[in-house]
């Protein structure tokens, strides 16, 4: 595996409160996500379903494999991921 190289950017997810989401209920594109500032929670769009049709993320029968089967805000301390950029160095 490679390292990756550094590159400055800033990736930012759509955000607004809960209730703002629901009265204008958007489409989000596919992989667009779509974060509630009051509650924390998130939605994923698919590009076809609208923000009040979406399921939250993670949703709660799968929440337990979020972290290689860890809880959110637990203590995982193992080895953190290393990411493969085919090749480029």
């Amino acid at each position: 595996m490679s390292q990756c190289p550094t590159v400055p950017g800033r990736f930012q997810v759509r955000r607004d409160t809960a209730t703002n989401w629901t009265t204008n209920n958007p489409k989000l594109a596919d992989g667009e996500m779509g974060y509630e500032t009051n509650t924390g929670r998130m939605k994923i769009g698919d590009g076809i379903n609208f923000w009040n049709d979406l399921p939250y993320f993670p949703s709660a029968s799968n929440l337990t494999g979020v972290i290689d089967g860890g809880l959110p805000n637990s203590d995982y301390t193992d080895t953190p991921a290393v990411i493969d950029c085919g090749g480029i160095n």
